[in-house]
């Protein structure tokens, strides 16, 4: 699943992600997949993941909290379009949900 992080914030840039199978951890330390500089963003924050051609959030126990909407999540799915905001970074999700159908194939 390709996912498109479209930044909300001057300061951060958008994010072309290939899921492909794999989690990707958005967070402050030097290895995290997508880095932010944030000092309200934990070392490893969330993580995205594909869940049934969905896209789902889920923090990783994070100090400050994960956010889909506006409202504090620990795990959520994260529709096309949905505000993905941890520390005071805001993200849209850009993505094409897979299909039963198409995934069956």
């Amino acid at each position: 699943m390709k996912v498109r992080l479209i930044a909300l914030d001057s300061v951060e840039h958008d994010r072309k992600l290939a899921l492909n199978g794999h989690s990707v951890v958005l967070g402050r330390c030097p290895d995290a997949d997508v880095r932010i500089d944030d000092r309200w963003v934990s070392r490893r924050h969330c993580e995205l993941v594909e869940v049934d051609g969905m896209l789902v959030v889920r923090d990783l126990g994070s100090t400050h909290g994960t956010f889909v909407n506006g409202r504090q999540v620990s795990e959520a799915r994260l529709r096309p379009d949905d505000k993905l905001t941890i520390g005071l970074t805001s993200f849209v999700a850009s993505y094409r949900p897979l299909s039963r159908l198409v995934r069956a194939c």
